[in-house]
């Protein structure tokens, strides 16, 4: 049996005229290369988080179990650890700009912290709000603004840094208790999610550190925004009492349905780029996923299907799109995978 492994979430069908730029940009077919782990410790499952437009990407190489875990950025041919913090032994890489600027989250002696890494510099702690104790990193634009949270005795709180490393803090949504930034763009729109004690999500999106409410698909109780591209169009996911489901809202804050893999009953959106093409995963059947790339021209189409059929490949989750096309992937063998196999990432480029 074939089982995700992926730790955020699924679905087909859109208005005509929404994401008009997307109409002339066909998906795939695609060539795949696999990015392999960092050296060392027993390492053999690695996970992919971000790409940048020059096909960098960033994640996590450790074991199955997460030991041995250390963040990288693969830039050119290889993975190359960038350590963790002082007193610490595990980080992951959560965002990466076009500077090659890395950001993502480690532990030290006793808490886990928000960090941004340069050749330059190295890893450097971003620090928290007054008064808090940890935190974490999810994304970093061409400014250098990073996106994120703080928490301690008041909360998790999203949080944005400067490039100087100040930190505010973003404002709450009236009557929501807890929130966390994840995605900004090169505009300095910031999404994220919002939640109560007591349960329930909300997508958020931040101008100007002010907060407006997404909201859901008809019948939803909850949502979560996990990407925004230049347009200010964002990707992520509803839920329900019929599951999740991929979506996406425009520029004006309308939601749309992306809908689903033909046989699956749950879909989710963890990428779109600035042409408007979305990739994900979606379920075939109840607990099986495959990637998916979807376009206002075509539809959700399974990346399986449009990568070489000699390749043995499985891809279980597409997790991120640049702006060339390209994505960051994750899988396995298509005949042995299963939910205990360590996880393998992949690089897509689209055949031109």
């Amino acid at each position: 049996m074939i089982h995700s492994r992926n730790t955020r979430a699924v679905i087909p069908t859109l208005t005509v005229g929404l994401l008009a730029a997307a109409v002339t940009h066909a998906a795939g077919p695609y060539s795949i290369v696999q990015l392999g782990v960092l050296p060392g410790s027993g390492r053999n499952s690695s996970m992919v988080r971000a790409i940048n437009a020059a096909g960098d990407v960033v994640g996590r190489s450790g074991t199955p179990a997460n030991t041995a875990t250390e963040a990288f950025i693969r830039s050119g041919g290889a993975l190359q650890g960038i350590g963790v913090l002082p007193g610490g032994e595990y980080s992951e890489a959560s965002g990466l700009n076009d500077l090659g600027e890395v950001v993502g989250s480690s532990n030290t002696a006793s808490r886990i912290r928000a960090f941004r890494w340069t050749r330059g510099a190295g890893m450097q702690d971003l620090g928290t709000l007054p008064g808090d104790v940890a935190g974490q990193a999810y994304a970093i634009n061409k400014a250098g603004s990073v996106v994120g949270f703080s928490t301690g005795p008041n909360g998790c709180r999203a949080v944005v840094w400067d490039r100087a490393g100040r930190i505010q803090e973003l404002g709450a949504v009236p009557g929501r208790l807890t929130s966390r930034a994840v995605a900004i763009n090169d505009s300095g729109l910031i999404v994220g999610n919002s939640s109560v004690i007591t349960g329930g999500t909300h997508a958020v999106r931040w101008k100007d550190a002010i907060a407006d409410d997404l909201g859901t698909l008809p019948g939803d109780s909850e949502s979560q925004a996990l990407s925004i591209n230049a347009a200010g169009e964002i990707a992520g996911f509803s839920s329900g009492t019929t599951g999740l489901r991929a979506v996406l809202w425009d520029k004006g804050g309308k939601i749309h349905d992306l809908g689903r893999l033909p046989g699956g009953g749950l879909s989710q959106a963890l990428g779109i780029n600035s042409s408007g093409l979305v990739v994900g995963l979606s379920t075939i059947t109840s607990d099986v996923t495959h990637a998916f790339i979807w376009t206002a021209s075509e539809g959700m189409r399974d990346l399986n299907d449009l990568i070489p059929s000699t390749s043995n490949i499985l891809l279980v989750a597409a997790v991120a799109i640049n702006e060339r096309g390209q994505i960051a992937a994750f899988g396995g063998n298509r005949d042995t995978y299963d939910h205990d196999t360590p996880i393998t990432i992949y690089l897509l480029t689209p055949a031109r």
